[in-house]
């Protein structure tokens, strides 16, 4: 996204935050930002869709600093502390835009009906990913769903609390306690009960291809790895592998990567026959061509 676009965006976002998006003209938020009406409308065709764009931006932005924290390489249970601290502080910060929308009662049909169904998907598989990094996959599974909506239960109710009734707290203590609660409840589960929710209960808006393909992409990843690290190279050859190896899992993190990136950055593992059969599959699956 370009800055003029964005500075549109985060115009925009203030001004609906303060005044109202009912109450707040296009004029007014072309000043806002700096820039001529005419520019509004090449990049959007109506306030409608100016709107759409500056939810799924405020989304994107926060989905980035949950990313940030993923790349960190830190312990599932600090990480997952930081991520939900990060969730709230950035929330909190746009609160009066998100009470704007609920007030409002803004509703555009199609692209934030898509946006909401995929911030719940997303959501979902975000405390998924999490629970499984902490507990582990194989030892959680019995009780991953009723993991998952309890603490969606919790993070959303502490949530509501912030946002419309003011209460205050120290996010980052936050994030500490509700790992901690989690702690609580998968513990007296796993000693106690039995599960209530089944995984094969899941519905299959959650279920999706995506969520199979990147456990496939992981894998092959991490075979990648392992055999490269098995193998005879000078040292100098091994960290030029491992760097271009952090490259390649930075672009796979985006919303949208390059496929003429990834094939220029696989091309230094393809060159060697051990590892020929993975990078063929990583390319079958991101549906890429390999250089010779």
């Amino acid at each position: 996204m370009n800055e003029k676009k964005r500075n549109l965006i985060q115009a925009g976002m203030k001004l609906f935050a303060s005044k109202g998006y009912h109450r707040t003209s296009v004029q007014e938020i072309t000043s806002e930002a700096g820039v001529s009406k005419g520019a509004f409308y090449l990049y959007f065709q109506s306030k409608e869709e100016f709107i759409a764009v500056a939810y799924q931006y405020f989304y994107s932005q926060m989905k980035e600093k949950m990313e940030q924290v993923r790349k960190e390489n830190l312990k599932p249970r600090e990480s997952f502390a930081i991520q939900i601290a990060n969730w709230f502080q950035y929330v909190y910060e746009h609160r009066d835009f998100l009470i704007m929308h609920l007030e409002e009662q803004i509703t555009i049909a199609g692209s934030l009906e898509k946006l909401a169904t995929e911030i719940k998907v997303d959501n979902y598989h975000w405390l998924r990913g999490n629970i499984e990094n902490l507990y582990g996959a194989s030892q959680i599974q019995p009780f991953l769903m009723d993991a998952v909506i309890q603490m969606d239960g919790m993070l959303h109710s502490y949530l509501k609390w912030m946002i419309f009734e003011g209460v205050e707290f120290d996010f980052k203590k936050g994030g500490k306690f509700l790992v901690q609660r989690l702690d609580n409840l998968v513990t007296g589960m796993m000693e106690k009960e039995s599960a209530l929710f089944s995984p094969n209960q899941v519905p299959t808006i959650y279920v999706h291809t995506k969520d199979s393909d990147a456990k496939k992409l992981n894998g092959l990843l991490v075979e990648l790895k392992e055999k490269i690290q098995s193998m005879n190279l000078p040292a100098s050859k091994m960290n030029e592998l491992q760097e271009v190896m952090q490259v390649i899992e930075g672009e796979l993190a985006k919303d949208e990567c390059q496929p003429v990136v990834l094939k220029g950055l696989f091309a230094h593992y393809n060159q060697f026959p051990e590892v020929q059969k993975e990078c063929q599959e990583l390319a079958k699956l991101l549906k890429i061509t390999l250089l010779p």
